[in-house]
């Protein structure tokens, strides 16, 4: 199978994640970096569609749909971690296929203590509606909970996620 991995915002000085205890573009990398390489152990093609900077937020979303379009990936997950004062995890997505997937990286990652917040409508997030394939965006944990934050460890992120998608 044939993975677009997009490790969220990481893309200077215009597209750069949430900040809270911790930050989000460092967590992104870091539980990114291990699901790539995971996939790659387990014999699956992987594409990074992460541009390495850009100018605008609209051109870094842009670059990483087309990517992820342009090399035929059959599934799209963008990795974040959530802001906004509240915890646990979710997976916004917007096919069937997609929200099957979301559904079981959901519950992998709750396994881990996480509350599920579940599988969410994605279809006002321009990567979900732009990609040709089943997407995802998953939400690991939020970057502003004490919980989430001491809860955090990225090889037990990066392996639900690996399991959620890699079962069918």
């Amino acid at each position: 199978m044939k993975y677009g991995i997009d490790i969220g915002h990481n893309c200077p000085p215009s597209d750069i994640g949430y900040v809270g205890i911790r930050k989000e573009d460092e967590l992104n990398k870091e539980v990114g970096a291990k699901i790539i390489a995971k996939l790659k152990e387990l014999k699956h093609e992987v594409m990074c569609c992460t541009p390495s900077a850009d100018s605008s937020l609209s051109n870094s979303l842009y670059r990483r749909v087309n990517k992820a379009n342009e090399e035929n990936v059959d599934l799209y997950v963008s990795i974040h971690f959530n802001g906004g004062k509240g915890h646990g995890t979710e997976v916004f997505a917007i096919s069937e296929a997609g929200k099957k997937t979301a559904k079981r990286v959901v519950d992998e990652i709750a396994e881990l203590g996480y509350v599920n917040r579940g599988v969410k409508d994605g279809s006002f997030l321009y990567l979900l509606k732009n990609t040709k394939m089943p997407a995802i965006l998953v939400e690991a944990g939020f970057v502003d909970s004490k919980d989430d934050m001491e809860r955090y460890n990225a090889e037990n992120i990066a392996n639900a996620i690996v399991n959620g998608i890699t079962t069918f």
